[in-house]
């Protein structure tokens, strides 16, 4: 639940570097051991060194240029990396896209929500509803994807 929250909330890292060193920013103090397996708030120089965020609920894809083909098993997923190219075989529960140049294959969805930037969903089968605020991105029937 709390990967959901940071990601669907990108201004909360925003606000959780405004709030360094008052204890407040994730539950903790800046730069705390074992906080969520969002980004981290520090200089854009970093490199990452988080893999996708995978549990039974839901997956979570962050590496930039990653190439990922996972079964979906009926989980949320969440992209937030950039130029990255995704296949979700089966059936999926939302799907949002919220990174940059990403491709994403999926099954079938329940919901697919976009709130990126030049960002493509094609879905092989279902007729999901498409919840569509992001900047040159769109919504396919079709793809690569195993129903």
């Amino acid at each position: 639940m709390r990967v959901r929250l940071l990601a669907a909330t990108g201004g909360i890292v925003v606000l959780g570097s405004l709030l360094t060193g008052c204890g407040l920013a994730f539950g903790g103090p800046a730069g705390a051991e074992g906080a969520a397996h969002g980004p981290s708030v520090g200089d854009r120089g970093e490199e990452r060194v988080e893999q996708a965020v995978d549990d039974e609920d839901e997956l979570v894809i962050v590496d930039n240029g990653a190439e990922v083909r996972e079964d979906c098993g009926n989980r949320e997923v969440v992209v937030t990396a950039d130029d990255a190219h995704v296949v979700l075989d089966g059936a999926c529960g939302l799907v949002k896209a919220t990174g940059r140049g990403t491709t994403v294959n999926v099954g079938s969805a329940d919901k697919i929500v976009l709130v990126g930037v030049d960002n493509e969903v094609a879905f092989a089968s279902g007729d999901p509803e498409v919840i569509n605020h992001g900047r040159n991105t769109t919504v396919v029937e079709g793809g690569s994807a195993d129903g």
